[in-house]
């Protein structure tokens, strides 16, 4: 009998063992299946507005403070708005291109050049990236090296992002046209032609794609054959982005309203009205609605009711629209401001002035926050300042010459943060400029040397910042042969003096030689 207590009470330890080995198998599954390891929750943001629905909302951790970890400066404005997936961070820029940075450090992976603006926000789907230009094309392109997969042609401007599901793009364009496009080769599947322009991005939800034009209606079609499943008129254009949650479409109009009708037949449940137009796409989280307008407030309703519960005056327009996540709320507003509030009371935590306006829409992934400015750069908020290395330095200046002969060479480097740096410089002969500095970022550094024999040197140089962040190395080929003036002017010489001998050496006294 005592044996068998005991092998009942062993087999009870066995299993509860293997039960609490479960627990911390899921457990961890849970944590190490997200990029980033344990604990970090980076909640990849791979589409406007986060995901299909468009809800505005990330799990992923926030930054606790509002340092500029890095920034990147595009040559023309930053309307559109970042994607993050992978580790990498997609923005198009008002200089026509689609940039792919690392969402770490803010470097330059790739770039794409379209025809004009890129203003929509790109959508990434089974390594490729979507998005559309002011070119009048939908564009995919590969997501590691940006090379063009196909593009899709419309009639007129694209200012409208991209949602993908299924293998089907849908998309709007101001050819008034809301399209639905093969995702692998960019077929058109069907379209579906509204009386104006389309400057809204789709959400799609339950089979259905809600989106609005600038005939002042939003609109909801089958996402299978482009079918219209109902409209809803409001009094002006519709730019806004729905967002579709718990049976439910949010969005702003021309108007100067917010919209909330029923998702099954477009129905209105209710509407807010605020003093401007409503172009901001709305956040939708815990019963809340998030939305700014271009009377200069973020408002913040009752997402059942439509009640006002708090506003946050920014003192400028408002048509970024809302991150929310970890309790707070991100957006920009044309005072040149990104505002970090907090979400259930509306008060400032913080703000960031930049030089332009904030039209773009913040994304949050991984710890950090990334939104576009007015002023042609990308910002990344983080913990801390992240520091890069300088630029590989250009060299100029003569690539051959003559033995003994000073020469003076031009050296340049740019660091990313405007560090001051030094220049490590091996001349190929032997010498050596030991970090020579410091020097102001991008200042032309005019150093001399002189070669003392003939050869084939090459000339490397490296920078460093005062943080001893070094640069790769760069190079310059010099080839010194022996002086062929000197050498041609003594065989001159001698072959004179062989066929006169007597007047050459009277003429060689007079000129010196």
């Amino acid at each position: 009998m005592l044996g068998s207590n005991w092998r009942l009470k062993k087999n009870a330890f066995k299993k509860s063992l293997v039960l609490f080995l479960i627990v911390i198998f899921f457990l961890l599954s849970a944590t190490l299946n997200v990029p980033g390891g344990i604990g970090k929750n980076n909640d990849w943001w791979p589409m406007f507005r986060h995901d299909l629905a468009h809800s505005g909302f990330s799990t992923a951790d926030t930054p606790e403070t509002k340092i500029v970890s890095w920034t990147f400066t595009t040559e023309d404005y930053v309307y559109s708005s970042p994607t993050v997936v992978d580790g990498k961070v997609y923005v198009g820029s008002d200089d026509g291109r689609m940039y792919c940075l690392d969402a770490d450090m803010g470097t330059e992976f790739w770039n794409f050049s379209t025809g004009d603006w890129a203003d929509s926000t790109p959508a990434y789907f089974d390594g490729k990236i979507y998005f559309g230009s002011v070119d009048k094309n939908v564009y995919c392109v590969d997501s590691e090296d940006g090379s063009e997969i196909w593009r899709f042609a419309t009639e007129d401007w694209v200012y409208s992002s991209p949602a993908i599901i299924d293998g089907m793009v849908y998309i709007g364009s101001w050819d008034c046209n809301v399209y639905c496009l093969d995702a692998y080769d960019g077929f058109q599947i069907w379209n579906f032609t509204t009386d104006d322009h389309v400057f809204s991005s789709p959400a799609i939800f339950d089979g259905k794609v809600y989106i609005g034009s600038d005939d002042r209606n939003l609109y909801c079609l089958n996402a299978g054959n482009g079918s219209l499943i109902w409209s809803f008129t409001t009094g002006d254009w519709v730019w806004s982005s729905p967002a579709v949650c718990d049976g439910k479409v949010y969005f702003g109009s021309g108007d100067y309203n917010v919209y909330c009708v029923d998702a099954f037949d477009g129905t209105e449940i209710w509407n807010f009205i605020t003093d401007d137009w409503v172009d901001s796409s709305p956040a939708v989280y815990d019963d809340k609605v998030y939305i700014g307008s271009y009377d200069d407030y973020v408002y913040c309703l009752d997402a059942d009711v439509g009640t006002e519960i708090w506003k946050f005056n920014t003192e400028y327009y408002v048509d970024s629209s809302p991150a929310v996540c970890d309790g707070k709320v991100y957006i920009g507003s044309w005072n040149g401001k990104v505002y970090c509030l907090n979400a259930y009371d509306g008060y400032e935590i913080w703000n960031h002035h930049t030089v332009g306006e904030v039209r773009s829409s913040p994304t949050v992934s991984n710890g950090k926050v990334y939104i576009g400015s007015g002023d042609s750069k990308v910002y990344c908020f983080g913990d801390e300042v992240v520091n890069h290395r300088p630029k590989t330095p250009k060299i100029n200046g003569p690539i051959s010459g003559s033995i003994g002969i000073e020469y003076e060479y031009v050296f340049n480097s740019e660091d990313p943060d405007f560090d001051e740096i030094y220049f490590y410089i091996k001349w190929g002969d032997g010498h050596i400029e030991i970090w020579d500095g410091p020097h102001a970022s991008g200042q032309d550094v005019n150093i001399s040397h002189i070669y003392e024999r003939e050869g084939a040197f090459t000339i490397e140089a490296k920078s460093k910042d005062y943080k001893g962040l070094e640069s790769e190395w760069s190079t310059l080929n010099v080839t010194i042969p022996r002086n062929h003036v000197f050498i041609f002017k003594f065989n001159l010489f001698d072959w004179l003096s062989k066929l006169f001998p007597n007047q050459f050496q009277i003429l060689r006294y007079l000129l010196g030689f």
